[in-house]
C-alpha cells in the first residue's frame, strides 16, 4: 500500500503537468517514452529473453509515436515505420531460425503489434493534447471514472460474472456501474471545462464520450488481462512499482485515447 500511495503521489501531479502545463512536445515525449516500456514489456511477456533478439523494437516504437503525434510534421512518415517493424521482426525471425536462441512468432508478432499500435494509441493522447490541454484529460477521466464505478458498483450490487475466465471479479453489475461512472465524469469535465475555459463539446458528445469511453476502456482492461492469462503472468511490470508496468496502468487508456481522437475529429473537424 505504502508503494501504491507513492507512485499515486508522485506520478499523477508529475502527470497532470505535463498534461496541462508543460509544451506540446513534453506529452509527445513521454508518450514515446511510455509506447517503448510497453512494447518492451509485450514482447517480455510473449518471450521472456527473447525480446533480446528485437533490442531496437522499443526504440522504434517510441520513434513511431512521435511520427503518430506529428508535433514536429512528421507523419507522413508513419507508413515508413510501420514497413521497418514488420521487416524487422521477420528478419530477426529467419536470421535467428534454427539456432538455439530462435526469436518465436509470438514474439515478433508482439513486437510488431507493440511498435504499430501503441504508439498509434499514445499518439492519439498527443494528438489530443496539442488540440488543447484540457482535451487530454479525458481519456483518463473515460477510462478512469468507468473503473471508479464498476469497481463501487461491484461491491455494493455484483452478483453475475462478467468474464469470469478472464477477470474473476468482474461483474455485470460492475460494468453497468462503469458507464454510470465515466458518463457521470464526462458530464463533470463538460460542464467544469465550459465555464472555465470556454470549451463547449456539448452535453450530447459528453454522454457520448463517456459511454464509449467505459465501453472501450473496460474492453481495453480484459483484453491486456486475455494476454496475461495466455503467457501466465500477473503484471506486466514493475516500473509503477505494487502498480504494475505501463500496459497495467493504460491498458484502458489505449483504447479509450484513439476513439475520443476520431470521434472528436469527425464531430468537431
Amino acid at each position: 500500500m505504502r508503494q501504491r500511495l507513492l507512485v499515486a503521489a508522485v506520478g499523477v501531479p508529475l502527470l497532470l503537468v505535463i498534461l496541462l502545463l508543460a509544451p506540446a512536445e513534453a506529452t509527445a515525449l513521454l508518450c514515446a517514452l511510455l509506447a517503448a516500456v510497453g512494447c518492451y514489456e509485450l514482447m517480455h511477456a510473449a518471450g521472456g529473453g527473447e525480446w533480446r533478439l528485437l533490442a531496437a523494437m522499443p526504440v522504434l516504437a517510441a520513434g513511431n509515436t512521435l511520427v503518430f503525434s506529428d508535433v514536429w510534421g512528421m507523419g507522413e512518415l508513419g507508413a515508413l515505420g510501420l514497413y521497418i517493424a514488420v521487416v524487422y521482426a521477420l528478419a530477426a525471425a529467419v536470421a535467428t531460425h534454427g539456432r538455439e536462441r530462435a526469436l518465436s512468432f509470438a514474439t515478433a508478432m508482439a513486437g510488431v503489434f507493440s511498435s504499430a499500435l501503441l504508439p498509434m494509441a499514445f499518439a492519439s493522447l498527443a494528438l489530443l493534447r496539442a488540440t488543447s490541454s484540457a482535451l487530454a484529460l479525458t481519456p483518463f477521466i473515460g477510462a478512469f471514472m468507468s473503473d471508479t464505478g464498476a469497481f463501487f458498483a461491484g461491491r455494493a450490487f455484483g452478483k453475475h460474472k462478467l468474464a469470469p475466465k478472464v477477470s474473476p471479479n468482474k461483474t455485470v453489475e460492475g460494468s453497468v456501474g462503469g458507464f454510470v461512472g465515466s458518463v457521470a465524469g464526462m458530464l463533470i469535465f463538460h460542464f467544469a471545462a465550459r465555464a472555465a475555459l470556454r470549451l463547449d463539446l456539448g452535453w450530447y458528445v459528453a454522454v457520448l464520450m463517456g459511454l464509449l469511453g467505459s465501453l472501450l476502456g473496460q474492453l481495453g482492461d480484459l483484453s491486456f488481462s486475455v494476454i496475461k492469462r495466455e503467457f501466465g503472468i500477473k503484471d506486466y511490470g514493475r516500473i509503477f512499482l505494487e502498480h504494475g508496468g505501463v500496459l497495467d496502468r493504460f491498458d484502458s487508456v489505449l483504447f479509450v485515447a484513439p476513439a475520443y481522437w476520431l470521434l472528436l475529429s469527425l464531430i468537431f473537424g
